[in-house]
């Protein structure tokens, strides 16, 4: 009989549950991101530093989702913590441009294929609404084309077929659009074309019964928060060509795959989007996002000509955020990059001969310093493969690692951090076997 992992839980949480219920008193369900919300209450984090988080009722645990793949140097490293003290020092934020911006702008343009030019905003959501839009205005055409399962923020044109049931969503072969959110704009559904991930025929077949409708295509190149599930290259080619014949512009949502290496996941592909979307990592751990590409499309948010398409923000591109993004991007060298792979792949292959060592069958997915586990017995290609797998022992093992002191995602997708080294991949994957024991 599996341990009763959420009674050991509650028993070691009592601060925790007293916060969350206060919280909910003024926030639904006591908090503002649905993403780290998870049954009967999340722990409330006191402090973090380094690899370790510690929470209110004073437990450690080692980070290995590090706040959704975002603190890729750890909990307040050094370098980044003094350029913003340094620029806090002279100031929060301006009503007009900073140095740091240009620096963090060279960075990006220097290390990413596909950006001549660049933008900020303050979050992912921002970056991929912002690229579409551009895609809209150059092409002239409405529709978007997203894969089934991807997540691309939480403008109501991407909230569509998002974690939703697979049987709510049509036929695989041609996917009903399914608004992920009550709320949405009228006619939002219209605007929307479903494609399956990494089913090259498929999908290009529902692309071009649209191909003369279609602004842009958006992918993940590694399908983040549902997984981490690697496209196939083939896959993105199939895209990246389709978009040449049809005059619709290809974006990537980097904003969890930037991780993979200084280029991104098209440095590792070598395949180069019209548009890419940033976030998370750019920023050192303050809010941010990114959006760049072709000159000649970045160059309809120029106020010198016109501007085409409208762009503000009061805290767009503050020196605080560009200051530590800097910071970040410095230290994050090929190097860095490879080392973090090599652990992330020490991780991987643990988990792997765990599971088949004690016959549970499952798959551990990832590139770069990214990782999901999936207990299935059956391929993953897309997100109806991911969301057929065993979502009850994903639960269970996620809450056993809690109480083992580890700190993943919900549904067991993680992200390494240079604060992690073998000691730390060796002693998750022993506590993995421990609860995996205790669970089957």
């Amino acid at each position: 009989m599996p341990t009763d992992e959420i009674a050991r839980y509650m028993e070691t949480t009592p601060k925790s549950r007293a916060l969350w219920e206060e919280a909910c008193r003024y926030l639904p369900d006591g908090d503002s991101r649905h993403s780290i919300f998870w049954k009967p209450y999340p722990i409330f984090t006191e402090s973090a530093r380094g690899a370790v988080v510690t929470d209110a009722d004073g437990a450690e645990r080692l980070d290995f989702i590090n706040t959704m793949t975002t603190m890729i140097l750890g909990h307040g490293p050094a370098p980044v913590l003094e350029a913003a003290r340094e620029q806090m020092d002279c100031g929060l934020a301006y009503n007009s441009p900073n140095r740091h911006q240009v620096e963090l702008a060279s960075l990006l343009c220097e290390r990413v294929p596909s950006f001549d030019q660049v933008r900020f905003t303050n979050s992912g959501t921002e970056a991929t609404l912002n690229a579409i839009r551009a895609a809209r205005a150059y092409t002239g055409r409405s529709k978007i084309a997203k894969v089934e399962g991807g997540y691309h923020g939480t403008h109501d044109a991407v909230m569509v077929s998002l974690r939703i049931d697979p049987t709510s969503g049509g036929d695989y072969e041609n996917p009903t659009p399914v608004a992920s959110s009550t709320g949405l704009a009228e006619g939002t559904l219209d605007q929307a074309v479903i494609i399956p991930y990494n089913d090259v025929d498929v999908a290009r077949g529902i692309l071009e019964r649209h191909r003369n409708e279609l602004a842009a295509v958006i992918v993940e190149p590694v399908m983040g928060s549902v997984g981490m599930l690697p496209a196939d290259a083939g896959y993105l080619k199939m895209l990246r060509e389709f978009a040449d014949d049809s005059g619709a512009l290809l974006i990537f949502d980097e904003v969890i795959s930037f991780r993979v290496l200084p280029g991104g996941a098209q440095q590792h592909y070598g395949i180069t989007p019209d548009m890419t979307a940033l976030g998370k990592i750019i920023g050192g751990g303050f809010p941010v996002g990114a959006f760049g590409g072709r000159s000649d499309i970045m160059s309809m948010y120029s106020p010198l000509s016109g501007p085409v398409i409208n762009h503000g923000g009061t805290f767009n591109a503050n020196p605080v955020t560009m200051a530590a993004g800097v910071a970040t991007l410095t230290e994050l060298t090929p190097t860095v990059y490879r080392r973090l792979a090599e652990l992330t792949e020490m991780l991987r292959q643990g988990l792997r001969q765990v599971c088949s060592e004690l016959e549970q069958p499952a798959l551990v997915t990832g590139l770069g310093s990214l990782f999901g586990i999936h207990f299935t017995d059956q391929p993953l290609r897309n997100y109806r493969d991911i969301a057929a797998c065993d979502k009850a022992l994903s639960e269970r093992v996620f809450m056993g690692m809690l109480n083992e002191g580890f700190l993943l995602a919900p549904n067991l997708v993680g992200a390494m951090s240079t604060e992690l080294g073998e000691v730390e991949v060796d002693a998750f994957v022993r506590a993995f076997r421990r609860v995996l024991q205790r669970q089957i």
